[in-house]
Protein backbone atom coordinates (compact mmCIF):
# COMPACT_ATOMS: atom_id res chain seq x y z
CA UNK A 1 0.00 0.00 0.00
CA UNK A 2 1.10 3.37 -1.14
CA UNK A 3 -0.93 5.48 1.00
CA UNK A 4 0.76 6.87 4.26
CA UNK A 5 0.31 9.25 7.39
CA UNK A 6 2.80 11.83 7.32
CA UNK A 7 3.52 13.36 10.75
CA UNK A 8 5.83 16.57 11.32
CA UNK A 9 5.28 20.33 11.67
CA UNK A 10 3.73 23.19 10.05
CA UNK A 11 6.24 26.53 10.80
CA UNK A 12 5.43 30.46 10.30
CA UNK A 13 8.08 33.42 10.10
CA UNK A 14 7.03 36.68 9.54
CA UNK A 15 9.85 39.09 9.11
CA UNK A 16 8.16 42.97 8.05
CA UNK A 17 6.52 45.31 9.32
CA UNK A 18 7.22 42.80 12.59
CA UNK A 19 8.56 39.56 13.79
CA UNK A 20 6.84 37.13 14.47
CA UNK A 21 6.67 33.14 14.15
CA UNK A 22 5.81 30.19 15.68
CA UNK A 23 5.51 25.87 14.96
CA UNK A 24 2.64 23.56 15.33
CA UNK A 25 2.82 19.38 15.07
CA UNK A 26 0.85 18.49 12.47
CA UNK A 27 -0.03 15.34 10.67
CA UNK A 28 -2.61 14.77 7.49
CA UNK A 29 -2.84 11.34 5.44
CA UNK A 30 -1.37 11.46 1.84
CA UNK A 31 -3.82 8.69 0.44
CA UNK A 32 -3.68 7.28 -3.18
CA UNK A 33 -7.02 7.31 -4.26
CA UNK A 34 -6.89 4.15 -5.85
CA UNK A 35 -6.19 2.82 -2.43
CA UNK A 36 -9.30 4.68 -0.72
CA UNK A 37 -11.96 1.88 -0.67
CA UNK A 38 -8.88 -0.49 0.86
CA UNK A 39 -8.07 2.16 3.17
CA UNK A 40 -12.26 1.82 4.52
CA UNK A 41 -11.82 -1.66 5.16
CA UNK A 42 -8.25 -2.26 7.27
CA UNK A 43 -8.25 1.21 8.48
CA UNK A 44 -10.24 0.81 11.70
CA UNK A 45 -12.05 4.70 12.32
CA UNK A 46 -11.68 5.72 8.56
CA UNK A 47 -14.57 6.04 6.32
CA UNK A 48 -17.04 7.89 4.59
CA UNK A 49 -19.61 7.30 6.93
CA UNK A 50 -20.85 9.89 9.88
CA UNK A 51 -19.61 7.38 12.70
CA UNK A 52 -16.33 7.52 11.25
CA UNK A 53 -14.02 8.84 13.60
CA UNK A 54 -11.74 10.06 10.71
CA UNK A 55 -14.35 10.78 8.20
CA UNK A 56 -13.45 10.99 4.47
CA UNK A 57 -16.06 12.99 3.40
CA UNK A 58 -16.25 13.85 -0.68
CA UNK A 59 -17.82 16.92 -0.59
CA UNK A 60 -14.88 18.73 1.43
CA UNK A 61 -12.63 18.41 -1.79
CA UNK A 62 -13.12 20.49 -4.53
CA UNK A 63 -16.69 20.72 -3.84
CA UNK A 64 -17.87 22.75 -7.00
CA UNK A 65 -17.08 19.89 -9.35
CA UNK A 66 -20.43 18.63 -10.23
CA UNK A 67 -18.34 14.73 -10.29
CA UNK A 68 -18.15 14.86 -6.85
CA UNK A 69 -21.40 15.95 -5.80
CA UNK A 70 -23.06 13.39 -7.84
CA UNK A 71 -20.86 11.06 -6.08
CA UNK A 72 -21.82 11.80 -2.64
CA UNK A 73 -23.91 8.73 -2.25
CA UNK A 74 -21.62 6.49 -3.96
CA UNK A 75 -19.17 3.83 -2.45
CA UNK A 76 -15.44 4.86 -1.46
CA UNK A 77 -14.59 3.38 -4.79
CA UNK A 78 -17.09 5.23 -6.60
CA UNK A 79 -16.21 8.72 -4.37
CA UNK A 80 -12.55 8.19 -5.56
CA UNK A 81 -13.07 7.40 -8.92
CA UNK A 82 -15.00 11.06 -8.94
CA UNK A 83 -12.34 13.29 -7.03
CA UNK A 84 -9.22 11.46 -9.48
CA UNK A 85 -11.69 13.04 -12.58
CA UNK A 86 -12.04 16.23 -10.81
CA UNK A 87 -8.59 16.55 -10.18
CA UNK A 88 -7.90 15.93 -13.70
CA UNK A 89 -10.71 18.56 -15.02
CA UNK A 90 -9.42 21.10 -12.66
CA UNK A 91 -5.94 20.84 -13.54
CA UNK A 92 -7.03 20.63 -17.55
CA UNK A 93 -9.01 24.14 -16.90
CA UNK A 94 -5.63 25.69 -15.39
CA UNK A 95 -2.93 23.76 -17.99
CA UNK A 96 -5.04 22.45 -21.14
CA UNK A 97 -3.31 19.64 -20.93
CA UNK A 98 -5.10 15.91 -20.61
CA UNK A 99 -4.55 14.06 -17.44
CA UNK A 100 -4.27 10.29 -16.53
CA UNK A 101 -2.17 7.72 -13.98
CA UNK A 102 -2.22 7.90 -10.14
CA UNK A 103 -3.56 11.19 -7.71
CA UNK A 104 -1.86 10.79 -4.07
CA UNK A 105 -3.88 13.33 -2.05
CA UNK A 106 -2.36 15.38 1.15
CA UNK A 107 -5.18 16.28 3.08
CA UNK A 108 -6.95 17.00 6.77
CA UNK A 109 -9.82 14.46 7.07
CA UNK A 110 -12.97 15.29 9.20
CA UNK A 111 -12.32 14.44 12.63
CA UNK A 112 -15.22 13.96 14.85
CA UNK A 113 -17.42 15.70 12.17
CA UNK A 114 -14.80 19.18 12.62
CA UNK A 115 -13.74 19.83 9.15
CA UNK A 116 -11.45 22.52 7.72
CA UNK A 117 -8.15 22.41 5.82
CA UNK A 118 -5.92 25.88 4.82
CA UNK A 119 -4.32 23.63 2.18
CA UNK A 120 -5.08 20.38 0.48
CA UNK A 121 -2.37 19.31 -1.88
CA UNK A 122 -2.85 16.71 -5.00
CA UNK A 123 0.31 14.80 -6.55
CA UNK A 124 -0.64 13.75 -9.95
CA UNK A 125 1.63 11.28 -11.62
CA UNK A 126 1.31 9.82 -15.47
CA UNK A 127 0.89 6.53 -16.24
CA UNK A 128 4.38 5.41 -16.03
CA UNK A 129 4.55 6.92 -13.10
CA UNK A 130 6.25 10.05 -13.41
CA UNK A 131 5.14 12.86 -10.91
CA UNK A 132 3.76 15.89 -13.00
CA UNK A 133 1.69 18.36 -11.71
CA UNK A 134 0.82 19.24 -7.97
CA UNK A 135 -3.00 21.02 -7.98
CA UNK A 136 -3.04 23.40 -4.74
CA UNK A 137 -6.21 23.39 -3.02
CA UNK A 138 -6.15 26.53 -0.58
CA UNK A 139 -8.93 27.71 1.58
CA UNK A 140 -10.00 30.51 3.90
CA UNK A 141 -11.57 31.16 6.87
CA UNK A 142 -14.38 32.70 8.05
CA UNK A 143 -15.45 33.12 4.40
CA UNK A 144 -15.20 29.62 3.72
CA UNK A 145 -14.06 30.20 -0.27
CA UNK A 146 -11.70 27.91 -2.60
CA UNK A 147 -8.79 28.65 -4.96
CA UNK A 148 -6.43 26.40 -6.82
CA UNK A 149 -2.91 26.95 -7.80
CA UNK A 150 -1.45 24.58 -10.59
CA UNK A 151 2.00 23.91 -9.85
CA UNK A 152 4.29 21.74 -12.43
CA UNK A 153 6.86 18.83 -11.17
CA UNK A 154 10.15 20.41 -12.11
CA UNK A 155 12.59 18.03 -11.97
CA UNK A 156 15.82 19.63 -10.21
CA UNK A 157 13.05 20.91 -7.41
CA UNK A 158 16.24 22.45 -5.28
CA UNK A 159 17.68 24.47 -8.07
CA UNK A 160 14.37 25.98 -9.37
CA UNK A 161 10.79 27.04 -8.15
CA UNK A 162 7.39 28.00 -8.89
CA UNK A 163 6.08 31.56 -9.06
CA UNK A 164 2.47 32.68 -8.61
CA UNK A 165 1.31 36.40 -8.40
CA UNK A 166 -0.99 36.06 -5.57
CA UNK A 167 -4.43 35.56 -6.33
CA UNK A 168 -6.96 34.77 -3.07
CA UNK A 169 -7.20 36.40 0.09
CA UNK A 170 -6.27 33.88 2.54
CA UNK A 171 -4.86 36.42 5.82
CA UNK A 172 -6.22 40.11 6.70
CA UNK A 173 -2.43 40.59 7.54
CA UNK A 174 -1.30 39.62 3.93
CA UNK A 175 -2.11 42.36 0.96
CA UNK A 176 -3.45 41.20 -2.38
CA UNK A 177 -0.18 42.53 -3.37
CA UNK A 178 2.17 39.94 -3.02
CA UNK A 179 3.58 36.99 -5.08
CA UNK A 180 4.62 33.20 -3.60
CA UNK A 181 7.70 31.30 -4.59
CA UNK A 182 6.68 27.53 -3.98
CA UNK A 183 9.56 25.14 -3.57
CA UNK A 184 8.12 21.02 -3.11
CA UNK A 185 9.21 17.47 -3.56
CA UNK A 186 7.89 14.58 -4.58
CA UNK A 187 6.36 12.66 -1.86
CA UNK A 188 8.35 9.63 -1.10
CA UNK A 189 9.78 9.26 3.23
CA UNK A 190 8.96 12.49 3.71
CA UNK A 191 6.63 15.49 2.55
CA UNK A 192 8.32 18.75 1.84
CA UNK A 193 6.53 22.21 1.07
CA UNK A 194 8.15 25.58 1.56
CA UNK A 195 6.38 29.07 0.27
CA UNK A 196 8.17 32.42 0.30
CA UNK A 197 6.03 35.29 0.24
CA UNK A 198 7.57 38.53 -1.45
CA UNK A 199 5.86 41.90 -1.52
CA UNK A 200 5.59 42.66 -5.21
CA UNK A 201 6.54 45.65 -5.75
CA UNK A 202 10.16 45.79 -3.52
CA UNK A 203 10.41 41.83 -3.70
CA UNK A 204 11.79 41.68 -0.12
CA UNK A 205 9.96 38.48 1.61
CA UNK A 206 7.16 39.59 3.75
CA UNK A 207 6.98 35.62 5.76
CA UNK A 208 7.93 31.71 4.63
CA UNK A 209 5.78 29.11 5.56
CA UNK A 210 7.51 25.43 5.60
CA UNK A 211 5.98 22.00 5.91
CA UNK A 212 8.22 19.29 6.87
CA UNK A 213 6.51 15.73 7.29
CA UNK A 214 7.78 12.33 7.69
CA UNK A 215 5.95 8.90 6.70
CA UNK A 216 4.40 6.24 8.71
CA UNK A 217 2.37 3.32 7.42
CA UNK A 218 -1.35 4.33 6.81
CA UNK A 219 -2.33 1.71 9.25
CA UNK A 220 -5.00 1.39 12.34
CA UNK A 221 -2.48 2.09 15.31
CA UNK A 222 -0.75 4.71 13.17
CA UNK A 223 -3.63 6.32 12.86
CA UNK A 224 -5.35 6.53 16.80
CA UNK A 225 -1.80 7.14 17.71
CA UNK A 226 -1.85 10.51 15.72
CA UNK A 227 -5.53 11.08 16.79
CA UNK A 228 -4.65 10.40 20.31
CA UNK A 229 -2.06 13.65 20.09
CA UNK A 230 -4.30 15.22 18.38
CA UNK A 231 -8.24 14.38 19.25
CA UNK A 232 -9.69 17.13 16.64
CA UNK A 233 -6.60 18.04 14.25
CA UNK A 234 -8.74 20.38 12.03
CA UNK A 235 -10.13 22.05 15.24
CA UNK A 236 -6.70 22.88 16.45
CA UNK A 237 -6.20 24.10 13.02
CA UNK A 238 -8.73 26.73 12.69
CA UNK A 239 -8.14 27.58 16.58
CA UNK A 240 -4.47 27.99 15.85
CA UNK A 241 -5.43 30.43 12.57
CA UNK A 242 -7.70 32.91 15.14
CA UNK A 243 -5.13 32.65 17.75
CA UNK A 244 -2.11 33.79 15.62
CA UNK A 245 -4.28 36.07 13.98
CA UNK A 246 -4.63 37.73 17.55
CA UNK A 247 -1.29 37.62 18.38
CA UNK A 248 -0.81 40.20 14.77
CA UNK A 249 -3.61 42.30 15.71
CA UNK A 250 -2.27 42.73 19.19
CA UNK A 251 1.03 43.55 17.10
CA UNK A 252 -0.27 46.40 15.16
CA UNK A 253 0.47 44.82 12.03
CA UNK A 254 -1.84 46.76 9.43
CA UNK A 255 -5.44 45.11 8.57
CA UNK A 256 -6.16 44.39 5.18
CA UNK A 257 -10.14 43.70 4.37
CA UNK A 258 -11.51 41.08 2.15
CA UNK A 259 -11.27 42.54 -1.24
CA UNK A 260 -14.73 42.18 -2.09
CA UNK A 261 -14.29 42.77 -5.80
CA UNK A 262 -12.08 40.10 -6.33
CA UNK A 263 -13.72 37.31 -7.27
CA UNK A 264 -12.45 33.60 -6.15
CA UNK A 265 -11.68 32.15 -9.30
CA UNK A 266 -9.16 29.51 -9.87
CA UNK A 267 -5.89 30.92 -11.81
CA UNK A 268 -3.57 29.51 -14.23
CA UNK A 269 0.42 29.27 -12.79
CA UNK A 270 2.37 31.32 -15.05
CA UNK A 271 5.00 28.64 -15.31
CA UNK A 272 7.58 30.85 -14.49
CA UNK A 273 10.93 28.86 -12.96
CA UNK A 274 13.46 31.57 -10.74
CA UNK A 275 16.57 30.64 -8.65
CA UNK A 276 15.99 29.47 -5.08
CA UNK A 277 14.59 31.81 -2.86
CA UNK A 278 18.39 32.21 -1.25
CA UNK A 279 19.04 34.58 -4.51
CA UNK A 280 16.34 37.10 -3.96
CA UNK A 281 16.14 40.11 -1.92
CA UNK A 282 14.85 39.45 1.69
Amino acid sequence: MRSGIFSGVVRHRRFTPVSHQFQYPMFMPLINLDELAQLEKCVFGFGRHWYHFARFKVSDYLRESEQVQASVGADMAGQAEALKSAVFEKLHELTNESMSGDVFMLCQLRYAGCYFSPLNMYYVFDDEGKWRWVLAEVSNTPWNEKHYYALPAVGQWDKQHWHEKKAFHVSPFNPMTQHYYWKLKEPSSKVFLHLDIHDRKSDNKVLDATMSLKRFPMTSSALWRHIAQTPIQTVKVVFGIYWQALRLWLKKVPFHSHPVNIQSQSAVNENKHFPPSSDHKE
